[in-house]
């Protein structure tokens, strides 16, 4: 769960002329010619003065290089910002600040030019300060991926494999032709194989995705097709890749891309990984490439005698590739800045940040105390509840009623809510009894998009499914990756029969499953996923003679005989919804498992619970409780809640007094409602041991948890304040140019 520090922005630059995305404004007549885009309106070069340029180092506790200060003019070139880059960052980004009317456009078109310099500064400034220390040293957490590093032992260190020296950089740039590749040449020297792949698989897959949109508006000119609007809920990151993911073919020579760009004068079977859109012909894509050539010819990002038979010989390619790839190495190096934060004092700011926000929440009121749960994810924690409750969390797995049981149940002749009606309802064989639920996934094969892949290798099969082909979803996330999803076991293929249609299509036949049946292939999945037969449970056998419920039966048929007299409490007078409550069970060992470690990957908890959320997401018809973190917020068996009575009853039982991966199933007049305890709040700390900055790197712990959200802040920061010291040192007249009256017109327009 690595952090960016800063979002990579580059491509986007000059692909929105591509994109159209100012079609039919006028901004910009009069600025379009070539020679104008052309012009030169600022240059940086940090390296015209070495005691400056000594003193920005010392800003980062680093003393420059004797020998890299007396080379610094071979090092070093003048980086040209020229009026093409300001207008392309100004219709990417600046539009929206004038439209809004936040700025004008002198101010928005200075404080874009301010930053394109600062970004020329900060490249420079990596260069000169990792041939100064003979080696590029990075701050793991602030690094997505560590192929091409080395752990650096007992500190937060990676260091890139690969010498670093002055003619080793030389050597590579002067190899270059053309000052764009020079560029390149100089930023791929300091960055991984697997960083610079990454670059170019950006760049390429940009360009792909513009005359993508090309082509769907050529393809959609041309056909009368509609697709289906079904649609079901997904998990929050399914098919979500690593921010450094691109497709990998392993050859002799390492890790390569496995992907190109798709003009339609090549094959797509020539693009690996590169998927064409659907409808896409060899007609339709070359037209489309036709309209992205054209739109880089009027806005100059072409000349008209290039070759374009090869996307990446364009001198627009390289273009689009030195941004990106100076934008990585800015990235990059805020995680070598990073490393000047001691643990220390990250220990001390992140104790600080933990207790301030204990003590925001003990001293909240109690009524708030369920909004706070509602807001738990990933970088928002409950660190504090009220002393004497219990609250807690339950996933529902919602198997509805179909439209003639919900007409039975109009007809039952009693006031819904009293004795009568809970007696009449739950014995009508009709009901409960005939409910039959299934798979509520058809979406993901037929859909907007079809999320399902034919399944392989090690995956749950029940007695149905076994003997024909199954199918899971979320392919990239499960096989192209194996990051998988937060909190979904991804294990569960649909239950029921797929074949594939020469359309593209499926026709699916799911199979119907009873409450018996779907309670034994719950508690199957869960033991499957977790790897042991936990999941348990025993039906509702009665009540005794005082009145209390009990659940120990191998059967429902106690349920199925209830009187009115089982839904009353001892004093003869209040409703008593204990015996709407058809089975309980519970997960051996969830309980065991401290809050802590609730979420680490390798304990039964984190195991049962991804199991549980993957058949909410295969059989809920609550699409509300779908991608809550932990559920719905309950609270205290105190104080009534909005839920129906028999949910809330069973909820609140449930986390009062079985607690933490405890299960009930509990009839209303929806259906069938599963509930799975996911967490409970005791009252005081939840965390007994509090932040734990030893434990900060064991994935899954809260201390993890609690770092990744809060080191991000504390890194920025302490990046910003150290760029913002190098940066009043080195932007000045001496190392930074303005020619501002070769843009003055653009700082005029607000005259016009």
């Amino acid at each position: 769960m690595k952090k960016k520090l800063v979002k990579i922005i580059s491509i986007v630059l000059a692909l929105a002329f591509s994109l159209g995305l100012m079609a039919g404004c006028e901004l910009f007549i009069g600025v379009d010619s070539n020679k104008d885009m052309e012009q030169v309106i600022a240059e940086v070069n940090i390296g015209e003065n070495e005691e400056v340029l000594s003193d920005a180092f010392e800003t980062l506790g680093a003393e420059l290089d004797a020998g890299v200060a007396s080379r610094v003019d071979e090092i070093l070139s003048t980086d040209a910002i020229h009026k093409r880059d300001l207008i392309a960052y100004f219709i990417s980004y600046g539009y929206s600040y004038v439209s809004s009317g936040s700025y004008t456009y002198a101010e928005t078109f200075e404080l874009l030019l301010d930053a394109l310099i600062d970004n020329k500064i900060n490249a420079q400034m990596a260069v000169l300060y990792y041939l100064s220390e003979g080696e590029v040293l990075v701050d793991r957490d602030n690094t997505d991926s560590h192929n091409g590093y080395t752990a650096v032992e007992g500190t937060d260190a990676l260091r890139m494999n690969g010498d670093i020296s002055v003619d080793g950089y030389l050597a590579a740039v002067n190899a270059a032709e053309g000052d764009d590749a020079k560029a390149v040449a100089a930023y791929r020297y300091f960055l991984t194989d697997d960083e610079a792949n990454y670059a170019t698989y950006v760049v390429m897959s940009a360009i792909n995705n513009t005359i993508d949109t090309y082509e769907e508006d050529i393809i959609a000119e041309e056909s009368e097709e509609t697709t289906s609007d079904d649609s079901r809920t997904v998990p929050t990151g399914a098919n979500v890749l690593d921010d450094t993911y691109y497709p990998v073919v392993k050859t002799e020579n390492g890790r390569e891309i496995d992907y190109a760009v798709y003009t339609g004068f090549n094959t797509v079977s020539e693009c690996g990984k590169y998927e064409k859109v659907e409808g896409s012909t060899v007609y339709t894509r070359t037209r489309a490439y036709a309209r992205f050539l054209n739109a880089l010819r009027q806005n100059n990002l072409i000349s008209d005698d290039e070759s374009t038979y090869d996307v990446t010989a364009l001198t627009y390619f390289e273009m689009e590739l030195k941004s990106q790839m100076q934008a990585m190495i800015i990235n990059k190096f805020i995680a070598t800045i990073n490393l000047g934060m001691t643990e220390t004092l990250e220990e001390q700011t992140l104790q600080n940040i933990y207790n301030q926000l204990v003590t925001s929440q003990s001293v909240a009121a109690q009524s708030n105390f369920v909004s706070t749960m509602d807001g738990v994810s990933d970088t928002s924690f409950v660190l504090y509840s009220p002393e004497d409750h219990t609250y807690g969390y339950v996933y529902n797995i919602l198997l509805p009623f179909d439209a003639d049981q919900n007409l039975t149940l109009t007809e039952i002749p009693f006031t819904a809510g009293t004795k009568e009606y809970y007696a009449a309802r739950n014995t009508n064989r009709e009901l409960f009894y005939s409910l039959q639920a299934t798979d509520q996934r058809a979406a993901w094969f037929n859909g907007e998009t079809d999320y399902s892949y034919l399944a392989e290798g090690d995956y749950y099969v029940n007695a149905a499914n076994a003997g024909r082909d199954n199918y899971l979803f979320f392919e990239d996330s499960y096989v192209t990756s194996d990051d998988g999803i937060a909190r979904y076991a991804g294990k569960y293929p649909y239950n029921g029969e797929v074949v594939p249609q020469d359309d593209d299509t499926y026709k699916l036949t799911p199979e119907k499953i009873g409450i018996d049946g779907f309670i034994t292939e719950m508690q199957a999945y869960i033991n499957y996923v977790v790897g042991a037969d936990v999941a348990s449970g025993s039906y509702f056998s009665g009540k005794d003679a005082s009145g209390n419920a009990s659940w120990t039966a191998s059967t429902g048929d106690a349920f199925y005989n209830v009187t009115a007299s089982d839904f009353l409490k001892a004093d003869g007078r209040a409703i008593d919804q204990s015996a709407n409550i058809y089975y309980k069970g519970s997960v051996a060992g969830v309980a065991d498992v401290s809050k802590a470690d609730y979420l680490r990957e390798d304990t039964v908890s984190y195991k049962a619970l991804s199991a549980v959320n993957e058949l909410m997401f295969a059989y809920s018809t609550d699409t509300g409780c779908l991608n809550d973190y932990y559920g719905y917020s309950i609270e205290s068996i105190e104080t009534a809640t909005e839920f129906v009575k028999e949910f809330e009853y069973a909820a609140q039982d449930l986390i009062k007094n079985d607690g933490v991966g405890s299960y009930a199933v509990v009839a209303t007049d929806y259906g069938w409602h599963i509930i799975y305890v996911t967490f409970v709040f005791d009252g005081g700390l939840t965390y007994a041991d509090g932040f734990v900055y030893g434990d900060r790197r064991e994935e899954g712990t809260f201390s993890y948890y609690f770092y990744q959200a809060n080191k991000q802040s504390l890194a920025e920061n302490y990046a910003s304040d150290r760029q913002s010291e190098y940066d009043k040192l080195l932007n000045t007249d001496g190392s930074v140019k303005r020619y501002e009256d070769r843009y003055s017109d653009l700082l005029s327009m607000d005259a016009e």
